[in-house]
């Protein structure tokens, strides 16, 4: 997966759980570990360790760090009440599944089976970079969590004018609803149906299929978000 869909995973499960536990502190811990094995390991394995690894899927894609860093969690939550290291971990874990880590078993299970493995294209950075640039599907991404944190940075100025376009808003996310529930729905069915995607990278059916559950997941927080703006509008 690419860094756009990896980050904007990690803001719907983060906002999930604050929605189910009633906890805002999920959001953050959460989406920063979303795309924190990729922030590490790139740079540690393509450029520290190039020489004796050289590859960027490996200590925080291990599924042994997420379970220990979910284990731990569990306990701070419930000594502290604090869910933020459970939330970093649930992060960490979307990462490993979204990337498909099962299909490279040495790396995932590591250190069970072994000495990490792979290899990367020469300039990987700078690569990577441009298929960003040129998949559509992340740059779309990419604006909608600009807007997202704009939106958070200036909340006290939109708020106001939020609550005066509530019909506009009411709109807005019935749209965006049905946008991504139809999306979700065509991604898995593709996905089930062994097809591929690879104008946006998606190039196995997993990846469909799992992209689709994600979008699945943010048209059922636009839905719970409009019940919720429907039901200030009719006190």
């Amino acid at each position: 997966m690419y860094f756009f869909f990896h980050l904007f995973t990690g803001i719907v499960l983060g906002f999930l759980c604050a929605e189910l536990f009633h906890d805002r502190r999920w959001l953050i811990p959460c989406t920063i570990g979303a795309i924190l094995p990729d922030l590490i390991d790139k740079p540690l394995g393509l450029l520290v360790l190039s020489s004796s690894i050289g590859y960027g899927r490996i200590f925080t894609h291990t599924l042994a760090l997420a379970l220990l860093v979910l284990g731990a969690g569990i306990v701070y939550w419930r000594l502290r009440q604090d869910p933020g290291l459970f939330a970093l971990g649930t992060g960490i874990l979307s990462h490993q599944v979204l990337d498909l880590m099962w299909r490279q078993p040495v790396n995932w299970y590591y250190p069970f089976l072994g000495s990490f493995s792979g290899s990367h294209t020469e300039d990987f950075f700078w690569v990577k970079f441009l298929e960003e640039l040129h998949n559509p599907f992340e740059v779309i991404l990419g604006a909608m969590v600009l807007i997202l944190v704009l939106a958070v940075l200036f909340r006290s100025r939109i708020s106001p004018v939020l609550k005066e376009k509530r019909a506009v808003i009411t709109l807005i996310m019935t749209f965006s609803a049905l946008v991504f529930g139809s999306l979700a729905g065509i991604l898995i069915g593709w996905g089930l149906g062994g097809h591929k995607l690879p104008q946006i990278g998606w190039g196995r059916p997993e990846e469909l299929i799992l992209g689709g559950l994600v979008i699945a997941a943010a048209s059922l927080l636009f839905w719970r978000w409009l019940n919720i703006v429907t039901s200030i509008e009719e006190q």
